[in-house]
Protein backbone atom coordinates (compact mmCIF):
# COMPACT_ATOMS: atom_id res chain seq x y z
CA UNK A 1 0.00 0.00 0.00
CA UNK A 2 1.61 3.20 -0.99
CA UNK A 3 1.30 6.98 1.06
CA UNK A 4 -1.33 8.05 -1.11
CA UNK A 5 -3.41 4.78 -0.29
CA UNK A 6 -2.90 5.27 3.31
CA UNK A 7 -3.97 8.83 2.90
CA UNK A 8 -6.96 7.92 1.38
CA UNK A 9 -7.64 5.45 3.87
CA UNK A 10 -7.57 8.08 6.90
CA UNK A 11 -9.65 10.16 5.04
CA UNK A 12 -12.14 8.06 4.41
CA UNK A 13 -12.44 6.48 8.07
CA UNK A 14 -12.47 10.46 9.36
CA UNK A 15 -15.58 10.93 6.83
CA UNK A 16 -17.24 7.68 8.12
CA UNK A 17 -16.72 9.01 11.59
CA UNK A 18 -18.24 12.39 10.60
CA UNK A 19 -21.01 10.56 8.93
CA UNK A 20 -21.86 7.82 11.90
CA UNK A 21 -21.67 11.02 14.78
CA UNK A 22 -23.64 13.53 12.74
CA UNK A 23 -26.45 10.95 12.80
CA UNK A 24 -26.16 8.97 15.87
CA UNK A 25 -29.09 12.19 16.81
CA UNK A 26 -31.22 11.09 14.30
CA UNK A 27 -33.01 8.11 16.46
CA UNK A 28 -33.62 11.01 19.63
CA UNK A 29 -35.95 13.09 17.24
CA UNK A 30 -38.07 9.98 16.35
CA UNK A 31 -40.29 8.30 18.52
CA UNK A 32 -39.62 4.95 20.97
CA UNK A 33 -37.42 4.67 23.35
CA UNK A 34 -34.75 6.80 22.37
CA UNK A 35 -37.27 10.12 22.29
CA UNK A 36 -38.28 9.41 25.39
CA UNK A 37 -34.61 9.41 26.87
CA UNK A 38 -34.02 12.45 24.35
CA UNK A 39 -37.00 14.73 26.01
CA UNK A 40 -35.86 13.92 29.66
CA UNK A 41 -32.51 15.71 28.69
CA UNK A 42 -35.05 18.53 28.98
CA UNK A 43 -35.71 18.25 32.32
CA UNK A 44 -34.29 19.52 35.48
CA UNK A 45 -35.65 16.78 38.46
CA UNK A 46 -34.49 13.38 36.69
CA UNK A 47 -31.19 11.26 38.60
CA UNK A 48 -29.59 11.99 34.97
CA UNK A 49 -30.07 15.61 35.48
CA UNK A 50 -28.46 15.29 38.76
CA UNK A 51 -25.53 13.55 37.56
CA UNK A 52 -24.51 16.26 34.81
CA UNK A 53 -25.50 18.85 37.24
CA UNK A 54 -22.28 17.50 39.67
CA UNK A 55 -19.94 17.96 36.60
CA UNK A 56 -21.50 21.30 35.60
CA UNK A 57 -21.18 22.75 39.22
CA UNK A 58 -17.16 22.14 38.34
CA UNK A 59 -17.75 24.83 36.68
CA UNK A 60 -18.96 27.65 39.12
CA UNK A 61 -15.36 28.56 40.41
CA UNK A 62 -14.37 29.70 36.67
CA UNK A 63 -17.64 31.40 36.59
CA UNK A 64 -17.94 33.30 39.56
CA UNK A 65 -14.00 34.15 39.52
CA UNK A 66 -14.43 35.13 35.68
CA UNK A 67 -17.59 37.06 35.99
CA UNK A 68 -19.79 37.52 32.75
CA UNK A 69 -17.89 36.17 29.88
CA UNK A 70 -18.87 34.61 26.55
CA UNK A 71 -18.46 31.10 25.61
CA UNK A 72 -18.48 28.17 23.00
CA UNK A 73 -19.43 24.82 23.40
CA UNK A 74 -18.44 22.36 21.80
CA UNK A 75 -19.93 18.39 20.80
CA UNK A 76 -23.21 20.08 22.78
CA UNK A 77 -25.98 18.51 20.66
CA UNK A 78 -28.09 17.15 23.47
CA UNK A 79 -30.42 20.30 23.55
CA UNK A 80 -27.61 22.30 23.87
CA UNK A 81 -27.74 21.69 27.30
CA UNK A 82 -24.14 22.73 28.12
CA UNK A 83 -24.47 26.10 26.64
CA UNK A 84 -27.77 26.35 28.77
CA UNK A 85 -26.24 25.63 32.12
CA UNK A 86 -23.68 28.41 31.32
CA UNK A 87 -26.40 30.78 30.15
CA UNK A 88 -28.29 30.04 33.59
CA UNK A 89 -25.61 31.21 35.76
CA UNK A 90 -24.88 34.54 33.73
CA UNK A 91 -22.80 33.64 30.60
CA UNK A 92 -22.95 34.43 27.21
CA UNK A 93 -22.41 30.79 25.14
CA UNK A 94 -23.16 29.50 21.74
CA UNK A 95 -23.96 25.63 21.42
CA UNK A 96 -22.44 23.71 18.40
CA UNK A 97 -22.48 20.25 17.50
CA UNK A 98 -21.62 17.90 14.28
CA UNK A 99 -25.27 17.68 14.23
CA UNK A 100 -27.72 20.58 14.45
CA UNK A 101 -31.33 18.08 14.85
CA UNK A 102 -31.67 18.94 18.29
CA UNK A 103 -30.37 21.98 18.79
CA UNK A 104 -32.61 23.30 16.00
CA UNK A 105 -35.26 22.26 18.00
CA UNK A 106 -33.83 23.49 21.18
CA UNK A 107 -34.20 26.62 19.55
CA UNK A 108 -37.55 26.46 18.19
CA UNK A 109 -38.33 25.74 22.41
CA UNK A 110 -36.56 28.50 23.13
CA UNK A 111 -33.86 26.37 25.12
CA UNK A 112 -31.28 28.58 23.39
CA UNK A 113 -31.25 31.78 21.45
CA UNK A 114 -28.43 30.43 18.77
CA UNK A 115 -27.16 27.51 17.76
CA UNK A 116 -24.08 26.49 15.02
CA UNK A 117 -23.67 23.37 13.16
CA UNK A 118 -19.41 23.35 13.44
CA UNK A 119 -16.88 20.24 13.21
CA UNK A 120 -14.63 20.59 16.29
CA UNK A 121 -11.97 19.36 13.91
CA UNK A 122 -12.47 22.69 11.82
CA UNK A 123 -14.10 25.06 13.63
CA UNK A 124 -15.15 28.44 11.25
CA UNK A 125 -14.84 30.98 13.57
CA UNK A 126 -12.21 33.71 13.89
CA UNK A 127 -9.02 33.50 16.23
CA UNK A 128 -9.87 34.73 19.71
CA UNK A 129 -13.68 35.29 18.93
CA UNK A 130 -15.14 33.54 22.43
CA UNK A 131 -13.46 33.83 26.04
CA UNK A 132 -13.74 30.31 26.83
CA UNK A 133 -14.39 26.61 24.88
CA UNK A 134 -16.39 24.24 27.30
CA UNK A 135 -15.93 20.90 25.56
CA UNK A 136 -17.59 17.87 28.11
CA UNK A 137 -17.73 14.29 27.48
CA UNK A 138 -17.45 15.11 23.31
CA UNK A 139 -14.09 15.45 23.08
CA UNK A 140 -13.69 11.10 23.80
CA UNK A 141 -15.40 10.86 20.53
CA UNK A 142 -13.69 12.87 17.88
CA UNK A 143 -11.31 10.55 15.55
CA UNK A 144 -8.35 13.36 15.76
CA UNK A 145 -8.86 14.97 19.13
CA UNK A 146 -5.76 17.05 19.34
CA UNK A 147 -6.25 18.78 16.25
CA UNK A 148 -10.27 19.85 17.76
CA UNK A 149 -7.72 21.05 21.07
CA UNK A 150 -5.74 23.16 18.78
CA UNK A 151 -8.93 25.10 17.07
CA UNK A 152 -10.30 25.30 20.02
CA UNK A 153 -7.47 27.21 21.58
CA UNK A 154 -7.64 29.06 18.53
CA UNK A 155 -10.53 30.43 18.70
CA UNK A 156 -10.52 31.65 22.48
CA UNK A 157 -9.29 34.43 24.08
CA UNK A 158 -8.70 33.03 27.91
CA UNK A 159 -8.75 29.30 27.75
CA UNK A 160 -10.33 25.66 27.10
CA UNK A 161 -12.39 23.27 29.64
CA UNK A 162 -12.41 19.75 29.12
CA UNK A 163 -14.65 17.43 31.28
CA UNK A 164 -13.57 14.16 30.08
CA UNK A 165 -13.33 10.24 30.88
CA UNK A 166 -9.64 10.11 33.34
CA UNK A 167 -7.52 7.88 31.91
CA UNK A 168 -6.36 5.04 34.42
CA UNK A 169 -4.16 3.65 32.74
CA UNK A 170 -2.07 6.21 33.06
CA UNK A 171 -0.49 5.07 36.96
CA UNK A 172 0.02 8.20 39.46
CA UNK A 173 0.79 5.84 42.72
CA UNK A 174 0.84 2.33 43.79
CA UNK A 175 -2.91 2.90 45.33
CA UNK A 176 -4.43 3.58 41.40
CA UNK A 177 -1.91 0.64 40.03
CA UNK A 178 -3.49 -1.97 42.68
CA UNK A 179 -7.29 -0.73 41.92
CA UNK A 180 -7.02 -0.86 38.12
CA UNK A 181 -4.98 -4.25 38.37
CA UNK A 182 -7.66 -5.82 40.86
CA UNK A 183 -10.71 -4.53 38.56
CA UNK A 184 -9.00 -5.31 35.25
CA UNK A 185 -9.13 -9.06 36.90
CA UNK A 186 -12.29 -8.72 38.56
CA UNK A 187 -13.14 -7.95 34.80
CA UNK A 188 -11.70 -10.87 33.03
CA UNK A 189 -13.14 -13.54 35.36
CA UNK A 190 -15.97 -11.89 34.40
CA UNK A 191 -15.87 -12.46 30.98
CA UNK A 192 -16.74 -8.73 29.92
CA UNK A 193 -14.24 -6.58 28.00
CA UNK A 194 -10.95 -5.16 28.67
CA UNK A 195 -11.18 -1.47 29.13
CA UNK A 196 -7.06 -0.32 28.28
CA UNK A 197 -9.08 -0.06 24.23
CA UNK A 198 -12.66 0.74 24.56
CA UNK A 199 -14.57 1.79 21.63
CA UNK A 200 -18.61 3.06 22.07
CA UNK A 201 -21.25 1.90 19.61
CA UNK A 202 -21.47 5.19 17.90
CA UNK A 203 -17.87 4.34 16.49
CA UNK A 204 -15.55 6.11 18.19
CA UNK A 205 -12.46 5.09 20.33
CA UNK A 206 -13.08 6.33 23.44
CA UNK A 207 -9.65 8.71 23.77
CA UNK A 208 -9.81 9.27 27.82
CA UNK A 209 -7.40 11.77 29.21
CA UNK A 210 -4.22 12.51 31.88
CA UNK A 211 -2.81 15.23 33.60
CA UNK A 212 0.51 14.31 32.46
CA UNK A 213 -0.60 14.42 28.54
CA UNK A 214 -2.46 17.95 29.26
CA UNK A 215 0.69 19.22 30.78
CA UNK A 216 3.08 18.05 28.03
CA UNK A 217 0.53 19.42 25.35
CA UNK A 218 0.23 22.72 27.05
CA UNK A 219 4.31 22.70 27.38
CA UNK A 220 4.80 22.16 23.91
CA UNK A 221 2.42 25.06 23.06
CA UNK A 222 4.16 27.41 25.75
CA UNK A 223 1.16 27.47 27.63
CA UNK A 224 1.92 27.98 31.27
CA UNK A 225 -1.32 28.02 33.50
CA UNK A 226 -3.71 24.51 34.41
CA UNK A 227 -6.19 23.72 36.69
CA UNK A 228 -7.20 20.39 37.57
CA UNK A 229 -10.50 18.80 39.74
CA UNK A 230 -12.22 15.73 39.61
CA UNK A 231 -15.45 14.46 39.94
CA UNK A 232 -16.81 10.43 40.16
CA UNK A 233 -19.68 9.35 38.34
CA UNK A 234 -21.73 6.50 37.50
CA UNK A 235 -24.20 5.55 34.63
CA UNK A 236 -27.04 3.14 34.91
CA UNK A 237 -29.45 2.81 31.68
CA UNK A 238 -33.16 4.22 32.31
CA UNK A 239 -32.06 7.03 35.20
CA UNK A 240 -32.81 9.22 31.96
CA UNK A 241 -36.59 8.18 33.05
CA UNK A 242 -36.11 8.21 37.44
CA UNK A 243 -37.39 10.87 38.98
CA UNK A 244 -34.27 12.33 41.61
CA UNK A 245 -35.34 12.41 45.52
CA UNK A 246 -38.00 9.31 45.19
CA UNK A 247 -35.17 7.04 46.51
CA UNK A 248 -36.08 4.23 44.15
CA UNK A 249 -33.91 1.64 44.01
CA UNK A 250 -31.83 2.78 40.99
CA UNK A 251 -31.19 5.97 42.42
CA UNK A 252 -30.13 4.47 45.42
CA UNK A 253 -27.49 2.16 43.46
CA UNK A 254 -26.34 5.22 41.97
CA UNK A 255 -25.32 7.24 44.45
CA UNK A 256 -24.30 4.15 46.60
CA UNK A 257 -21.69 3.77 43.92
CA UNK A 258 -20.93 7.32 43.35
CA UNK A 259 -20.02 7.51 47.33
CA UNK A 260 -18.05 4.41 47.69
CA UNK A 261 -15.76 5.83 44.56
CA UNK A 262 -15.78 9.39 46.58
CA UNK A 263 -14.77 7.38 49.81
CA UNK A 264 -12.08 5.84 47.93
CA UNK A 265 -10.94 8.78 46.25
CA UNK A 266 -10.02 10.00 49.16
CA UNK A 267 -8.56 7.54 50.56
CA UNK A 268 -5.77 7.40 48.01
CA UNK A 269 -7.12 4.36 46.50
CA UNK A 270 -7.98 5.84 43.15
CA UNK A 271 -8.37 8.93 41.08
CA UNK A 272 -11.59 10.24 40.40
CA UNK A 273 -13.62 8.99 37.35
CA UNK A 274 -13.82 12.27 34.65
CA UNK A 275 -11.26 14.68 35.06
CA UNK A 276 -11.91 17.98 34.73
CA UNK A 277 -9.27 20.90 33.27
CA UNK A 278 -8.51 24.27 32.68
CA UNK A 279 -5.69 25.22 30.22
CA UNK A 280 -5.22 29.09 29.92
CA UNK A 281 -4.31 30.97 26.86
CA UNK A 282 -2.92 33.48 29.19
CA UNK A 283 -2.40 34.67 32.17
CA UNK A 284 -5.69 34.11 34.95
CA UNK A 285 -6.24 37.21 37.14
CA UNK A 286 -5.58 36.52 41.15
CA UNK A 287 -9.29 36.59 41.29
CA UNK A 288 -9.73 33.55 39.18
CA UNK A 289 -7.25 31.81 41.10
CA UNK A 290 -8.16 32.11 44.35
CA UNK A 291 -11.84 31.22 43.03
CA UNK A 292 -10.63 27.84 41.65
CA UNK A 293 -8.47 27.20 44.82
CA UNK A 294 -10.95 27.73 46.89
CA UNK A 295 -13.22 25.73 44.78
CA UNK A 296 -11.23 22.50 45.22
CA UNK A 297 -9.04 22.87 41.98
CA UNK A 298 -5.28 21.89 41.61
CA UNK A 299 -3.15 24.83 40.09
CA UNK A 300 -0.46 23.86 37.93
CA UNK A 301 2.21 26.41 36.91
CA UNK A 302 4.70 24.98 34.32
CA UNK A 303 8.17 25.70 33.80
CA UNK A 304 9.32 28.10 31.06
CA UNK A 305 10.95 27.05 28.24
CA UNK A 306 14.63 28.43 28.89
CA UNK A 307 15.60 28.46 24.95
CA UNK A 308 12.48 30.70 24.14
CA UNK A 309 13.88 34.02 25.65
Amino acid sequence: MGIGDKSEGEHSFQKRSYAMHESHYAKFASDGQSRMNGESWMHADTVDAWRHRRMYDCLLPLIDGEGKSSWLTVGDGRFGSDAQYLMKHGCQALPTDISDIMLREAKERGLIADYRKENAESLSFPDEAFDYVLCKEAFHHFPRPMIAFYEMLRVVRKGIVLIEPDDHYINHGIGDFIFRKTKDLLRTLMGKQDQRHAFETVGNYVYCLSRREIEKTALGLNLKHLAFHGVNDHYVPGLEQVKAGENTPLEKRTRRIIQLQDLACRLKIKRPRLIVAVIFKKVPSQAILASLRKGGFCLITLPDNPYLG
